[in-house]
C-alpha cells in the first residue's frame, strides 16, 4: 500500500470520527435548550357516598385515594415540554381540565387543544397530565385513560377502569370492580367482592379476592391467589391459579397452565402447552394438546383428555377417565376406577382401587395392583397384568402377554404373541397364534386356543382343554379331565394329581403321545395310531386280537376313560 493511500484513509477517518461528535454535541445543545412548563390545578367538590366520581384523561397518570368525608380533592400537574418555547408556553396555557358537579356525582375531564400552529426549532412536544384525586370511599369511580398509570386504592364501592400503554393497580378495595387494559399489566391486590380484569398485552396479577373473579387477557402471563371462585381465558401466555376456594375454570393456548389447591369443580382447558394441576377437591375436567398434561391429590374423580402429550397422575381419590394420543400415560394411587383408551403411546398403572380399563395401539400396557376386574387391550404392544383382585380380559395382537396373580380368572385373546399366566384364581381361557402358551397355578379350569406353536401348562387342579398345531403339548400336575386335540406336535402328560377319576383325551399327528399315569391307574382304554407303535408300563387286561397299532383294554378296574389317537407317531403309557 502506497503512502499516499494510507494518508487519505487517515484524513476520511479523522473527518467522520469530527462529524459524529458534531453531531452528538448538536443534540446535547438542542436537548439541553428545551423549556418546561408546570402549572397545577386545584380544587374541592362534595361528593357523597353512592355518587360517581368520572374521570377521562390521557397522557398521564391518575392516582386516586378514598377517604371517609363526604368531598373529592383533585389534584393536577400539569406539564409540557419543547424546544420551543412560545409554542410550548401556548399549548401549556390552553390545556383545560374541566370539573363539573352534577345530580349522580362529580366528572373530571382533560382538554388538550389542537396543534393548529407550527413549531419552531426541532418541531416537537412533549406534554402530561397527572392527577393525585382523594374521593369518598363509598363513591362510584369510573375512569378513562390512555398513556398512563392508573391506580386506585381504598375504594370502597364499584369501580369501572379503562386504560392503555400503562399499567392498573388496584389495592384494597370493595365491591364489583371492572378493569380494562392493554398494553400494559394489571395489578389487583385484596379485593372483597367480585371483578372483571380484562388486558391485552400485558400482565394479570390477582390475589386476596373475596369473591367471583373474571380473568380475560392475551400476549401475557396471568397470576390467580386466594380467590373464591375464578374463570381464566389466556391466549399466549402462562396461567398460575392458586388457592381457590370454590369452583375454577381456566382456558388457555400457547402457554403452560399450573393450578394448586382449589376447593371446588375445576375445568382446564389448554391448546399448545402443559397443563399442572396439584390439589383439587372438586370434580376435575381436564383438556390439553401438544404438552404434557399432569394431575395429582385429586379429591373426587378426573376426566382428562390429552392430545400428542404425556400424561401422569397420582393421589386420585375417585375415578380417572383418560383419552389419550401419541404420548404416554401414567396413573399411579387411583383410589376409585380408570378408564384409559391411548394411541400410539403406552400405559403405565399402578395401585388402582377399583376396576381397570385400558386401551391403546403401537404401544405397551403394563398394570399392578387392580382392585377390580381388568380389561386391557392393546395392539402392536406388550400387555403385562399384575395382582387383580377381580377377573382379567386381555386382547392383543403382535406382543406378548403375560398376566400374573390374578384373583378371579383370566381371559386372554392374542394373536402372534406369546402368552404367559400364572398365579390365576378362576378359570382360565387363551387362545393365540404362532406363539407360545404358558400357563401356572391356574385354580379353575384351562381351556387354550393354540395355532402353530406349543404349549405348556402345569399345576391345574382343574380340568384343561388344548387346542394347538406344529407345537408340543406339555402338562403336568393336572388335576382334572384332559382333552388334547393337537396336530403335528408331541403331547407330555405327566403327574396327574386329581383324586377322583380323570378323563383323558388326546389326538394328534406326526409326533409321539407320552403319558405318565400313577401306579393306582384306572382307566379303559382306547389307543390307535398307525406308522408307530404303542408301548404301557402297566399291564393291560384285553379283548380281541392285540395290534402294534391299536390297543383297548383295562388298566386296573378301569374307573376312568382313556382315548388316544395318533398318526405317524407312538404312543407310550408310562408309570410315573
Amino acid at each position: 500500500m502506497s503512502y499516499l493511500r494510507v494518508v487519505r484513509r487517515g484524513v476520511i477517518f479523522c473527518a467522520a470520527l469530527f462529524l459524529s461528535l458534531l453531531a452528538a454535541a448538536s443534540a446535547a445543545s438542542a436537548e439541553a435548550g428545551r423549556e418546561e412548563f408546570t402549572r397545577s390545578f386545584q380544587k374541592t367538590l362534595p361528593l357523597k357516598a353512592g355518587q360517581k366520581l368520572s374521570i377521562e384523561s390521557r397522557n398521564g397518570d391518575i392516582r386516586v385515594r378514598t377517604h371517609a368525608e363526604p368531598q373529592v380533592s383533585i389534584d393536577a400537574k400539569i406539564r409540557v415540554s419543547s424546544s420551543d418555547r412560545e409554542g410550548a408556553e401556548k399549548f401549556s396555557n390552553e390545556i383545560r381540565i374541566e370539573v363539573e358537579a352534577r345530580g349522580e356525582g362529580v366528572s373530571v375531564r382533560t382538554v388538550f387543544p389542537e396543534k393548529k400552529w407550527h413549531f419552531e426549532g426541532k418541531g416537537f412536544i412533549s406534554y402530561s397530565v397527572d392527577y393525585e384525586i382523594t374521593m369518598p370511599e363509598a363513591a362510584l369511580l369510573t375512569a378513562r385513560n390512555r398513556f398512563g398509570d392508573v391506580e386506585v386504592a381504598g375504594l370502597k364501592a364499584a369501580g369501572d377502569v379503562l386504560n392503555g400503554n400503562g399499567k392498573i393497580v388496584f389495592r384494597d378495595t370493595r365491591g364489583k370492580q371492572r378493569i380494562e387494559n392493554s398494553f400494559g399489566a394489571v395489578e389487583m391486590t385484596g379485593n372483597a367482592g367480585d371483578a372483571t380484569l380484562i388486558n391485552q398485552n400485558g400482565t394479570v396479577t390477582a390475589t386476596d379476592i373475596q369473591g367471583d373473579l373474571e380473568v380475560r387477557d392475551r400476549f401475557g402471563r396471568v397470576s390467580v391467589t386466594k380467590v373464591k371462585r375464578c374463570q381464566v381465558t389466556n391466549g399466549n401466555g402462562d396461567v398460575l391459579l392458586a388457592d381457590v376456594d370454590g369452583e375454577a375454570n381456566v382456558t388457555s393456548s400457547f402457554g403452560k397452565i399450573d393450578v394448586r389447591s382449589v376447593g371446588g369443580a375445576l375445568g382446564v382447558q389448554n391448546t399448545n402447552g402443559s397443563v399442572t394441576v396439584t390439589g383439587v377437591a372438586g370434580r376435575a375436567e381436564l383438556a390439553t394438546s401438544f404438552g404434557s398434561l399432569t394431575f395429582s391429590e385429586m379429591k373426587k374423580e378426573v376426566n382428562a383428555v390429552g392430545t400428542n402429550a404425556t400424561v401422569s397422575g397420582r393421589k386420585v381419590a375417585g375415578a380417572v377417565s383418560l383419552r389419550n394420543t401419541y404420548g404416554p400415560v401414567d396413573l399411579f394411587d387411583i383410589g376409585g376406577s380408570i378408564d384409559v383408551e391411548n394411541t400410539n403411546g403406552r400405559i403405565h398403572v399402578r395401585d388402582v382401587k377399583g376396576a381397570a380399563r385400558m386401551t391403546t395401539r403401537f404401544a405397551e400396557i403394563d398394570a399392578a395392583g387392580i382392585g377390580g376386574d381388568a380389561t386391557a387391550a392393546g395392539g402392536n404392544g406388550a400387555i403385562t397384568l399384575v395382582n387383580v383382585d377381580g377377573a382379567a380380559d386381555v386382547r392383543g395382537s403382535f406382543g406378548d402377554i403375560q398376566v400374573t396373580r390374578v384373583k378371579k380368572g383370566a381371559k386372554i385373546v392374542s394373536g402372534n404373541g406369546r402368552v404367559t399366566i400364572a398365579d390365576i384364581g378362576g378359570s382360565s381361557f387363551v387362545k393365540t397364534s404362532f406363539a407360545l402358551v404358558e400357563a401356572v397355578r391356574v385354580s379353575g379350569d384351562l381351556t387354550v386356543e393354540d395355532s402353530n406353536s406349543a404349549v405348556r401348562a402345569s399345576e391345574i387342579p382343574g380340568s384343561v382343554s388344548v387346542r394347538t398345531s406344529f407345537g408340543a403339548v406339555t402338562l403336568e400336575g393336572v388335576g382334572g379331565a384332559i382333552d388334547v386335540d393337537n396336530q403335528n406336535g408331541a403331547v407330555d402328560i405327566r403327574r396327574l394329581v386329581g383324586k377322583a377319576c380323570q378323563k383323558i383325551s388326546v389326538k394328534t399327528s406326526f409326533a409321539p403321545i407320552r403319558i405318565a399315569l400313577p401306579d393306582n391307574a384306572s382307566y379303559t382304554m382306547t389307543a390307535r395310531t398307525s406308522f408307530g407303535k404303542i408301548h404301557s408300563d402297566f399291564s393291560i387286561t384285553t379283548a380281541g386280537a392285540l395290534s402294534g397299532e391299536s390297543l383297548s383294554g383295562k388298566i386296573g378296574d378301569g374307573r376312568c376313560e382313556m382315548t388316544l389317537s395318533d398318526s405317524n407317531g407312538n404312543i407310550e403309557i408310562l408309570k410315573k
